[in-house]
Order: structure tokens, then sequence, then C-alpha cells
């Protein structure tokens, strides 16, 4: 398939996306020896949905994902770490992994920097779950238009359905808007299900950017029904 028509296939199928704005929010696409998607996206279901299209079309050509969140506000870099910091300090799984400077050469550590409104993560954590829960404490830190994930897990772990399970359920109860114990969620071959009651669409649509934000979710069925007073 030549360049021009692979392009022009990767954007028909964005247009079509109901997640994705591509006229509110254009995305350009570049091709090459990879795949290269750049530009502003609203949220992160169109980033995730957005780079999941162009694999799917461009079938074994690699996707280099550049797209960005549309921030609020943009932040100086060494606040934006800081802030990335500070949000990794105030979660539990945290508190026995040093979080800050340069990681040392042995043993956990997370080293965040920030530029450009990309947060990046390096350094090594002792789980799978530490990897992703990092990655989505980020995301959440207001600022923040794109993850660079470079944590490594150490020891090595297989990872699972029910791994990826697990930390959905973290997630959402670690959501203060969200009453986790009415949702219900399924993983198979990385899909999610998500059912159960909420309370209107809005705090539909967190749970299921909820479940987006964590690296690894393939898909997100979203069967939640909304009780008013519930």
């Amino acid at each position: 398939m030549e360049e021009r028509e692979l392009v022009g296939r990767i954007r028909a199928a964005l247009e079509h996306d109901r997640a994705i704005n591509v006229h509110a929010y254009p995305i350009d696409i570049r091709a090459g020896e990879s795949i290269t998607l750049a530009g502003t996206v609203a949220d992160i279901v169109a980033k995730r949905r957005a780079a999941q299209i162009a694999r799917q079309v461009a079938s074994s050509i690699r996707i280099r994902d550049e797209l960005r969140i549309d921030v609020a506000r943009h932040r100086p870099d060494t606040e934006l770490a800081d802030a990335v910091i500070r949000r990794l300090h105030g979660e539990l799984a945290f508190l026995e992994i040093p979080v800050g400077g340069a990681p040392p050469a042995n043993g956990p550590a997370i080293a965040v920097t920030a530029g450009d409104d990309v947060a990046t993560l390096a350094g090594t954590v002792p789980s799978i779950a530490h990897r992703r829960l990092a990655e989505v404490l980020a995301w959440w830190t207001p600022g923040v238009g794109d993850v660079d994930n470079r944590l490594h897990v150490y020891p090595p772990e297989e990872d699972s359905d029910e791994e990826l399970t697990d930390v959905l359920r973290q997630v959402m109860e670690m959501d203060p808007s969200i009453d986790a114990a009415r949702i219900g969620i399924t993983v198979r071959d990385r899909g999610v299900t998500l059912t159960g009651v909420v309370h209107d669409d809005v705090h539909r649509r967190i749970a299921v950017r909820n479940c987006w934000y964590v690296p690894g979710v393939h898909g997100v069925g979203n069967r939640l029904s909304v009780v008013a007073g519930s």
C-alpha cells in the first residue's frame, strides 16, 4: 500500500470514530518507516483510540503516538515535574519508593522530569501494577498533556488480565468522584467491560476515561447504567 493511500485510510477511520473529533482537533499523520500521529486531542479516550485505529489500519507498520491532550493551563517544566512527584508521594503504593531525582543504580526508584507538557517517568518499580499506577497518577496531574513511561519492572513479571483487572479496581478506588463499590470490572484479552450504576452521565464518562488512562487497555465496553440519586 502506498504511503498516501495508507494515510488516507487512517484519516478516514479517525473521522468515523465518535471518540475523536478531527475537525475541532486536527491530527497530523506522517508516513515513512513508521506512522506518526501528532497534534492535540480532547482527552485520553481520543488519544488511545487514535493510536489503536492507526495500528489496525497500518497493520505491521510501527505507530509513533505523539498526540497530546489539550491542557487547561500550561505549567513551567519544573512546576509540572514537582506536581507529578507530589501526586506520587500522596499514594500509599509509592510510600516506600524514592520519587524525584535521578534513580539509584540499584533498587526501586522513580525519576520524574517534564518538558513541553510531557511528564517522563524513568527508573525501576517492583511490579507491573506500580508501573501502571504511576502513569495514571501522572495523567491525573493538571497540566500533563502526555506521559512518557520509561519505568522498568524488576524482577520481571508476566502480565495478565487478572493483573490488569486489579489495577483498574485500584484506579477506580483512587478516584474520590467514583463510587467504586458500585462498578463491576471484567477484562478479557485486555478488553474492559464496565457494569453497575453511576450517578449521572458525567460519572459514566469519568469511569470510562479512568480505564483508558491505564496502559495496556485495548478497549472499553461501557454498560454502566445511570440511576439518579444512586
